[in-house]
Order: C-alpha cells, then structure tokens, then sequence
C-alpha cells in the first residue's frame, strides 16, 4: 500500500495550481499514477446547471471497473452543502449511479471527495472525505490512501465493480473514523484525568473537570469551522503557536490565555487590556461570538480546586501525540454538519460530543473496564439509523392522531421521504389533498420531550425530522423564514429534555446550537451583539425524571389535570411567555427570577385544587347525610342503602386524602429553598396548559439491573457498605411509588394507608421510564422506547404488559434479527411505538398489537411503504424482509392469565388476589397475569411453530405439567464445594483431590460425589462419569461424628478462610452441608449457545446451578429424555428463553423451562415408543455436536476470517434437505422421524423444522457479532 504521505504531498500541490488544466492534471496524476486507476476511457464532460445559477462541469479524470471519478470544479470559496451535492449526484445518475465527484473550490484551498452510493433499498447515499489544504489533519489523507490498488489486485480475476465498491466502502467507512477517534480521546482522556488525580486526589472532580475542559476544545474546533475567530478555521492552532512565540512564562497557556478565551471573550468581557496579546489576537478576542450557553460561564467545576496545566498537556493536543505529528485535536477534520441516513461526512461531527460524553461519563475508578463503568449507569450511545427511524414513527403517529387516520398512508409518505425524488411526490400529494395548512399547523404545534436525553440525539434527530418538514411547508405555502430562524423556534416551542447528568444537559445544548448556524451565514456584527446560542435552561434541564420528591413529599401530580380558572391560564401565558424571551436572550429576564415565578404559579395552582377538592369533598358529605327520600336519581341504584354509604365514606376519605397531599406539597414549597426539578413546576405551562401534556415522548432510557439501581445523585465513594445498601433501599421504594402516583388506578394507589401494588422488584429501572413516559403524554401523543427487550419475556415484564394491554396500544414493536442497535452493551433491544395510556378504563383490550421482526438491517428495509404494509396486517404475515404477528389485546391478556393457587412462583402482593362470595362464604378463585413470552411467540417464532401447534394440539404438554424442573446447587462457596481429582495414589476410601482455593489433600470418598458444573461437561446425551471433571463435597454429618476424618479437618480449613460466614453458608444448619437430596433422573442446560441437548443421568451426577435438574418417576425418564431430543424442541427452547444477552446465548429460566412444550410420551403407540427408544440409544452413543454440524452444516473455523458472517458464512438454510439431514445425523433423523409421525408433520414441514432450527440459532448468535 502507498504512503500517506505520497497523498498528502499530492494534496498539498493542489494549492500552489495556477488554472484547470493544471488541477485536472494533479488530480489525473493523483488517481491514476498514485492509486492505480484507470484511465476514464469513452467517459465524457458533463455541463451541470444545478445547483448554482451559472454553469458549472463534471470532467471523468479515472475509472476502475467502470466506476467514475470526476472532478467538479466548485464556483464558490466554500465546499457545496448537502442539497448542493445531492444536486451533483442527481445530475451524474443518469450516467453512472456510483461515481466519485471531487469538488475544489474556486480558490483551490478545499477539496471533497463525495462517494455516491446505491444502497441495498436502492437508494442513494453521499459519503464525503473534506479536506483543506495547509491543514494538518490526517483522516481524509489515511481514507483517500485505503483508495489504492496492487498491481496483482488489478490483474486478479476477482477485480471487478464489486471489488471496487468493497474498497470504497472501507475508505470512507466512518465506522472506522469513529473507533480511531474514540480510542485517542479515550488515551488524551486517561492522561488528563490522570493529571487532575494527582493534583487534587478528588476522583471524581478529576473526570467531570477532564471531561469539561476537553468538550470545551472539541466545541471550539467546531465553531472555528465557521471562520468566526479571528477569520480563521484553525484559530486554536494559531492561538497555540502564538503563545508559544509571545515568550510567556512557561505553563501559563491554561490559565493566562484559554482562561480569558474560555470566561471574557466568549461573554462579551473581553477588555482588550492584556499586553502579552499580539494585535491579531486582541481583535479575534475582541469580536469573538458571544456564547451565553453554560459552557463558557465559570461553574463550581472551575472554582472547586486550583490546578496549573502544563504546556506539554496542550503539546499533546496540538503539536504531537502517540509518537507522531500532528497533536489529537490537529489530525482530525471536524465538521458541524450531522450526518443524515443518506448524507454521511467522514468527519467527527457534532454527533461525536455525544458518544463521547454517553462512553465516559462514568469513568470515576481506575481499573473498572469502560463496558462496566458505562453499564454501571445504563447509558448506551443510540446510533443515527434507530433514531431517525423513531423520530419518523412518532412523528407519523402523532400527526395522525391530530389529522386523522384516513391522512396516515400520506403522512408516512411524507415523513419517511428521504431524497428529492421520494420528497416531491409525497409533497405534491398533499397539495392534491389541500391538506398543507393543516399539517404546517400541526407541525408547529408537536411538542417532543425526552426524559432521559443524554447528549440529545433524540432531541437533534427530531430537530433534523421537523425542520425538514417544516421547510416544505414553508416553501408551499410561502412562508418566509431563514434556516436559523426556523430552527430557532422549533428549539424554542418544540424540543423538551431532562437528563439527571448535569454535562448532559450542557452537551445536549451544544448540540442544538450547532444545529442553528450549520448552513446559516450570520453577519459578524451580529455574532458579538446577539446571543447565537438562545438560553436553553428552561428546555433541556436537569434532574430526576423519575422520583419527583420535595421535602420528602412525592410531587407525582402531573396526571391530576383540573380546570384552572381565567386568571391562571392568564398567568401561564405570561410565564410561558417570559421563558420565550428568556430563551431568545433579552436581558431583562433572570433565570432566577423564573424559577421563583414557575413555583408561584405552581403554588396558587396547587391552592386552586384544594379549593376545588373542598367543594368536591362539601358535595360528598352533604349527600352522606341526606336523608334517604332526598337522594338523588344518581344515587337510587340497587346497591343496598349501606352499601352506598359505604361507597360515599370511601370516596370522602379519599378526597380528604388528596387535600391534606396537596397542603403537604405546599408545606414543602414553603421550607425548601432549592427545590430540585418537578415536572408539574419545570413545565406548569405544558401540564397545566391547552396540551395538557406532550405530543411525543421518544428516548433510551438507561437500562440498569434492580441490583445496581441506585440515587443518581449521590456516589456511592461517600457511604459505607451497609449505608449505601439503605439508600439503594429507599430509592427503589421511591421509584415504586412515584409509578403508582403516575398510575393510581392500575396500581390500587390508595393514599389515606399509603398502600398499593408494587412492581416486580426485579424491574429494570428502564421499566419505571415506561409508565412515568407515558404519564407525560397528552391524549393525542405518541410514544416511542428503545429498550432492552428483556421486558417481553421475563417475569418483571408482566406488570408493563399488563398495564399496556389494559389501558394502552401497543401498535409495533419492533426487533431486528440481522443486527445489533447496541455494540457498547450485551443486550438485545427493541422499538415499541405506544399510544397515551388511561387507567381509567381498559379500552386497550380491544387494540390489535403489531409485532414485526426485521431479516435485514433497518437501513436496507425502513420505508414508507413498509411501514404502510405493515399496518394492513391483521393476523401474520411473512416476506422476505420481515414477519410481523398481529393479537388483539385481549387474546394476549388471556393469553398470560394464570389462577392464583396455579402459579407456583407466586407471590404475596399488597393487594388482594381473592374475594370472598357476597352470598355465601366461598372463596372465589381469582387469576393474575403471568408475563407473557411475546419475543419468543410473536417477534422470533418462524411459521412452523404455529403449525405444529396447531397439529400438536392432545398430543403437546407443558414440560412442567409432567416434571419438575429445578435448580442445581447455589453452593455459596465453589472454591471448597467442588473438587478436582488430582490422579495422586491414595489409600483405599480415599481420594487426592484439590479446590479452586489451592488446597490439595485427601479425603474420604463417601463424601465426593460426582457433579456437573458445566454443561461443556456434558458431551454426549446418557452422561459419562469419565466426561465429568469435579466431584462435590456432599456431608451431612455433625462435627462430633466426623472426629476423626479428614472431611472435619477439611471443614476447619474453610472456615479458617471464612466460607462459613457467607451468606448462603451461614444460613444453613450445618454451612458445609448441602442439604440430602438425590440425583436428577434428567438434566437441562440453563444457557444454550449452539448445543441444544436434554441428557438422561444415568450415573447419579448431582448439579451445579448451572444446570436444571428434571425430577419425575423414573419408569418414565427414558422415553421423556427422548422426546426431549426431538430437534423440534429446539424452536421452543428458542421462543421461550431470553435472548436480552447481547452474547448470544440463550438463557433459560426455571419457570421458563417449565413452560416448554414437549410431546407427550403417552400419545405414542407402543411400536413408535419402541423405535423412539432404539434411536435414542445409538443417537447416545457419539458425542452432541452443534445443531448446526447436526444438521449437516459443516462450521469453518478459520482464524482471523474478515467474513461478516463467519464462521456461519457456508450456512444456508433455505438450501437445507431432508437428506442432508439424513446423511449427517440418521440417528436423529430416525428420532425425529418418529416424532413427525405422532404430530402428522409432511415432508415439506419437517424440512421447515430443520430450517427454522438452524435460522434461529443462526439469527441469535450472529446478531451477537453483528457489532
């Protein structure tokens, strides 16, 4: 491969041309001598008229496989924009539809090399290199030197146009941009935090202030793109180069030169005074744009520790880093336009502050691996491609609630349009329709909010979605607004955040800022009069979304939506107002001020709702002691006279209840002074106002295990352990109650005894995003998560189900089998598109829910269309790109229903699952729901597994209905328990063995038993002794009976290590005993990963929890663990096992495994029993390979294979044969037979069987590489 350098010194040359022929010429020589392409044989120039008024040309200066390069002479001293580009390639497709246009400025300081590309959904994506000559940056240097061919690639047979694109697609991957830059600001991170350490030994302020401090550069580099300091794009460079020229004290950069950039000059208090500023500089400070974000304003992060910063740290920034020249910030292109899905700049954009804020905002240990410190928060960077698709569907879905669902086929269209040709068509349609001004006018009107915004990518995504829209409409109708204008106000009326990280919030605002002045030019004099960055802290604010406390008061009031009278609203205007001034930067508003006044208005609110619950509660007591005769029409019903007081007493003591918390809620607003963020006070003017809440709730809440759940706001560093186990304690309690304030009705709330029922202690703390997301939804909003999809199967999910099919629409939920959306977690995750939800009725029931599994990446398959074919479906449906399953809410619901004495893992809950008969003292059997397996049923089932359902019907049992499934031993203590055989002699009755503590010695064998600790143990079906490496310490002896042995001695040895004082030692009688039980008759793996197997246990192996022991009569076991092995079983291991594991493995619970459906060994005839067996036997004889060499698909193991799919690259399951199945495994083939027989399965079934076997285990484990 070239040197990079060779194209760097080609690059450079450009600058120093005196005409065009002479850049035709270094460009012909660039690809042509320094890449190896070819010459642009019968390709001609081409005179565009789009998209400048004057004519510009498109001269083919090589070629290689017939794939273009042209050079695009720019009549401008700035690049072309993305509509400009997009109007270039428009130009050229008619031609070629892949081509390369480089693009050089007028002044032949700047160059693009744009790749348009056909996706697989055949559209068009722009990917563009920048480059500008004199700039040290690499990035586009290193991508343009990947562009060269081998003189052996050019003469291979192999090199084609396919060849070619493979080759582009990797020069102008960002994928590989992004891993490089993370991983160099990952190292100038560690070096900086480092630093701060060991200056100030305060961990903690160490990496919010290195976190700080290198936003504040990275955001420079941005905004000097726009020529706004000093005129000069590489102002930060020349700043540098100056101090080091000025003959300053040594180390005085930080704080005598950033320090009065950083504080003066971006807050119009640059005096000018400083004489150790050469003039240039003095004038770039003196007009530098006045920022009044809080990214330039000094914060308790600058004031908490004095710190001096040497000069070799910026060294590192801007001279040389890792050996080499340039610094890190120095060797990268920095862009301010996002990417869009189909308009890529190879560049860190703005995008990149966020990834980078959402992978080290947790940093705060040394030796913590990053995936740990990220996921000890849930945060997880959300990539471009599932946010667009998001934005897109709730915009649709919302406007649609607002315009009605006979416009939702056009509004898809509209929304979904992406290139120029999708965005007429669909334009054009809704002017037939006349239905612009309605829309504009809904469009204005969206209000967006984010309850856990990180650095805002929802936020910009939707800003990018509405402003598109809003631009059209503008153009239709003849609205005149400039680009900065428009998305000025869509920020300002439009876009809502709340992230309990308070850099968070400071990142999302940098953010929205750059996404005003992206392609707006501004004149200079405005940059240091008018604020450009409008003030953001009534927007996007910090906070608790969850826990809405003041004073130890629950402030969850925000469903409790009265009718305020004139005054109020007149009130709210005028607040609402005042925050639109705030935000626009008119000095006169206080922030602090403000705030006092959204307490007020939130206090007189609250005073008004006592007011109204008084007359309310005066009603209820005046009709309580009325006399019988004068009792309403309302009240006359057949319920008994004491019933009906009894009624009136309830509703009377809950009115008084609702009083006495709104006068606790006033107390506290009275005590406290600063009062953390509320939703009803942070945005009175939305809850309380027309709306009545927001349009669209849209995010990707932190996913965090309820073990790890804790104060957000507090570090776990300050508490002891027993301290910080209280206040992880008293957050989650917080967290269930503020869900059943959101949802009293659901939850049984009742808050004169403060009881309710209570989520699964086991939720996920993304599971309490869920129903405070939807409390924030006006009744014609949309709702749109992308979350772990844990929640579809496991048992915290039943409490989310339900509540959703009783008093919501769950209109998709959407999963992608082909690809990851998360490479930083090990989770798998899902979309789910909800609407507004009321636990005031159980109208939910009667929706029908869309459950639609993706085959191919979102960006290959997200259109209009599909999303339009999607919504037809009524049942299932099945294509090449995806399968959807449509159910009505109420069969789900029954579907989950379980009776209450039925349900072995019940347990007790606060409210009553039972009531006695009114009329006789039966007690009446009640049912619960069960979280139903809605991704193992509805997103992974494959069409055969309703088949045989439905041909398995009399003859398909629930494996917990004929067995009992269990789990191994939880020894509390490995290292003693499990022993290893040393193959030392010893005396008879005894064996050498040795523990994972290191202890080695004898022990009597009556005490070892065998044991399976790990299912690589087991390798054939009928475990072998000899397969097993551990033996277990099973004594159920007292001390005094074992005087005398060397298992005494060998308990005193553990607990001198203090084993005995472990948990789940201590809790025993004895701690070494583990309880007197015999050896499973079968044993289930617990985590499956390519093996599927039931093994017969034969040989009396007790099990590690690893493994799940079936008990059942042992007459049965053989013919029960042959059923077992049928490879069918396989798809229902596969639907009812979780795969929220992003490892690929698939794990099974005990309730789980209870619930798989087996065949039933008594529908066999005695003859089919026979043959069942006889396979079974020599089926047991050879060891269990993969279920993909089972099958006949040989796995090719090749190391270091770049094959996305390897080592699955060979297996195709469309191409599966009942005979190739014959061939590589007739002992299971014989088994199976059998089971096909007893469900009447064809042929053409059984070959589906052994398809969607290997697709399902295929899809799992390759969509754990994917990323």
């Amino acid at each position: 491969m070239i040197k990079v350098e060779t194209v760097r010194r080609e690059l450079e040359e450009i600058g120093e041309i005196k005409g065009f022929a002479d850049l035709r010429a270094k460009l012909e020589h660039l690809f042509l001598e320094t890449l190896r392409w070819g010459n642009p044989q019968g390709m001609r120039e081409f005179q565009l008229s789009a998209p400048v008024s004057q004519k510009i040309s498109a001269v083919p200066v090589a070629q290689a496989s017939g794939l273009p390069v042209y050079l695009v002479e720019w009549p401008d001293e700035k690049l072309p924009g993305t509509t400009a580009r997009r109007a270039v390639q428009r130009a050229l497709a008619p031609v070629s539809t892949e081509h390369i246009a480089c693009y050089v400025t007028k002044d032949y300081r700047q160059l693009a090399f744009t790749w348009a590309h056909r996706r697989t959904d055949g559209r068009i994506e722009l990917r563009t290199l920048p480059y500008e000559v004199g700039s040290p940056a690499r990035t586009t240097v290193e991508r343009l030197a990947e562009l060269a061919f081998t003189l052996d690639e050019l003469s291979s047979d192999k090199f084609d146009v396919n060849f070619v694109i493979k080759r582009l697609e990797n020069a102008f991957s960002v994928e590989a941009v992004t891993e490089k830059f993370f991983c160099d600001y990952k190292n100038v991170f560690d070096e900086l935090q480092k630093r701060l350490f060991d200056a100030t030994q305060d961990r903690t302020w160490a990496h919010d202030y290195a976190l700080q401090l290198l936003n504040r550069l990275m955001f420079l580099y941005f905004v000097q793109r726009k020529r706004w300091l000093g005129k000069n794009s590489r102002f930060l460079r020349h700043f540098w180069e100056s101090y080091k020229r000025s003959g300053q004290l040594a180390d005085s950069f930080f704080e005598r030169w950033l320090d009065v950039l950083f504080f003066e000059a971006f807050n119009k208090k640059f005096h000018g005074g400083y004489t150790y500023f050469p003039d240039d500089i003095k004038d770039a400070l003196q007009m530098a744009p006045y920022l009044n974000g809080g990214l330039f304003r000094r914060n308790q992060l600058d004031e908490k520790h004095c710190v001096k910063l040497t000069d070799d740290f910026f060294s590192i920034l801007f001279d040389e880093f890792d050996s080499s020249t340039p610094g890190f910030l120095e060797r990268y292109n920095f862009t301010i336009t996002e990417s869009t899905p189909l308009d890529v700049e190879v560049a860190v954009d703005p995008e990149m502050i966020g990834k980078v804020y959402e992978s080290l905002v947790n940093v705060t240990s040394e030796g913590l691996a990053e995936r740990d410190r990220r996921g000890a928060a849930g945060i997880f960077y959300t990539p471009r491609v599932e946010i667009d698709l998001m934005c897109r569907l709730a915009l649709v879905d919302a406007l649609t609630n607002r315009l009605g669902e006979e416009h939702k086929p056009i509004l898809y269209d509209a929304v979904f349009a992406v290139d120029a040709a999708e965005k007429e068509q669909a334009d054009q349609a809704i002017v037939d329709k006349n239905l612009w001004p309605d829309l504009n006018d809904a469009l204005r009107k969206i209000t967006v909010c984010d309850p856990a915004c990180g650095s805002g990518s929802f936020l910009v995504g939707m800003l990018l979605v509405l402003d598109d829209l809003q631009a059209r409409a503008n153009k239709i109708l003849g609205i005149e607004e400039t680009p900065y204008e428009r998305r000025r106000r869509i920020i300002g009326e439009q876009l809502y955040g709340i992230d309990v990280m308070d850099w968070a919030v400071h990142i999302a605002e940098l953010r929205l800022w750059l996404q005003l002045v992206v392609e707006t030019e501004i004149h200079h004099g405005e940059l240091i009069l008018r604020p450009l960055l409008p003030n953001l802290s009534f927007k996007v604010r910090c906070g608790d979304s969850l826990v809405q406390e003041v004073a130890g008061i629950n402030f969850g009031l925000h469903r409790q939506h009265l009718d305020i009278p004139p005054a109020l609203k007149g009130k709210l205007t005028q607040l609402k107002g005042e925050k639109q001034r705030f935000y626009q930067g008119k000095e006169e508003v206080k922030e602090a001020d403000l705030r006092q006044k959204e307490v007020s208005l939130f206090r007189e609110i609250l005073q008004h709702r006592i007011h109204q619950k008084q007359n309310e509660l005066a009603g209820l007591e005046a009709r309580l002691n009325q006399p019988k005769v004068q009792l309403t029409f309302a009240d006359m019903d057949e319920k008994p006279s004491s019933d009906r007081k009894r009624e009136l007493e309830d509703q009377i003591a809950m009115v008084q209840a609702e009083i006495d918390r709104y006068r606790e809620a006033l107390e506290a607003l009275k005590t406290v002074q600063d009062i953390p963020f509320v939703w009803d006070i942070a945005f009175v003017e939305i809850f309380e106002g027309e709306s009545e809440g927001f349009d669209i709730v849209i995010g990707n809440p932190p996913y965090v295990r309820q073990e790890k759940i804790a104060p957000p706001n507090l570090s776990e560093e300050n508490y002891s352990p027993e301290e910080w186990r209280k206040q992880k304690a008293l957050y989650k309690e917080k967290l269930q109650r503020s869900a059943a304030m959101a949802w009293p009705r659901f939850f049984h709330l009742s808050l004169s005894s403060n009881k309710y029922r209570k989520l699964d202690g086991k939720s996920d703390l993304y599971i309490y995003f869920y129903f405070h997301g939807l409390s924030l939804l006006n009744p014609k909003g949309s709702f749109c998560f992308i979350t772990s999809n844990s929640w579809l199967d496991v048992g915290y999910g039943a409490d989310l189900q339900e509540f959703l099919l009783r008093h919501s629409h769950i209109k998709l939920i959407l999963d992608n089998e082909k690809k990851r959306s998360f490479a930083q977690a090990d989770v798998n995750t899902v979309i789910a598109l909800l609407s507004p939800a009321d636990d005031k009725n159980e109208n939910g029931l009667e929706n029908l829910a869309r459950f639609v599994m993706f085959k191919k990446p979102f960006e290959e398959v997200v259109s209009a269309n599909t999303f339009k074919e999607i919504e037809k479906v009524n049942d299932r449906l099945v294509t090449e790109s995806y399968r959807v399953n449509a159910r009505y809410q109420k069969d789900l619901l029954d579907e989950g229903m379980i009776d209450e004495d039925d349900d072995e893992e019940s347990v007790p809950r606060e409210v009553p699952n039972k009531r006695r008969s009114k009329s006789s003292n039966l007690l009446i059997k009640t049912a619960r729901y069960k979280a139903g397996k809605w991704g193992g049923k509805y997103l992974r089932a494959p069409e055969i597994f309703f088949t045989i359902l439905e041909k398995g019907k009399g003859k398909l049992v629930r494996l917990g209905d004929i067995a009992e499934v269990r789990r191994g031993f939880t020894t509390g203590a490995n290292e003693f328990f499990y022993l290893e055989p040393t193959g030392q002699p010893a005396p008879a009755g005894y064996l050498h063995v040795r523990n994972g503590a290191g202890w080695e010695g004898l022990l009597e064998e009556k005490f070892l038993k065998p044991v399976i600790k790990s299912p690589r143990e087991v390798r054939t079906i009928v475990i072998r002794p000899e397969d097993l490496r551990y033996k277990i310490f099973m004594c159920h002896e007292e001390k005094t009976a074992l005087k005398g042995t060397a298992a005494l001695e060998y308990i005193q040895w553990g607990e001198k290590q203090g084993y005995h004082l472990r948990p789940s030692c201590a809790s025993r009688k004895w701690w070494w005993d583990l309880g007197i039980q015999g050896a499973p008759p079968i044993v289930l793996n617990k985590g499956v990963n390519d093996r599927h197997f039931v093994a017969l246990n034969s040989c009396g192996a007790f099990c590690d929890q690893q493994i799940y022991e079936l008990t059942l009569p042992p007459v049965s076991a053989q013919l029960i663990a042959a059923c077992l092995n049928w490879t069918g079983t396989a798809i229902f291991w596969e639907q009812y096992g979780r795969r929220n594991f992003g490892e690929g493995v698939l794990w099974i619970a005990v309730y789980e495994a209870s619930s798989v459906l087996t065949l039933l060994h008594t529908a066999l005839y005695k003859v089919q029993q026979a043959n069942l067996l006889s396979a079974f036997h020599r089926l047991s004889q050879r060891p269990i390979r993969s279920i993909f060499e089972e099958l006949g698909f040989p796995l090719y193991r090749k190391r270091r294979c770049g094959h996305p799919e390897h080592p699955y690259e060979h297996m195709r399951p469309e191409d599966l044969t009942l005979e190739q199945v014959r061939q590589a495994s007739p002992d299971r083939f014989e088994l199976d037979a059998v089971v096909f027989d007893v469900l009447g399965l064809t042929n053409e079934e059984r070959e589906a069987v052994y398809k969607a076997v290997v697709e399902l285990v295929r899809a799992r484990l390759e969509k754990a590489r994917s990323i």
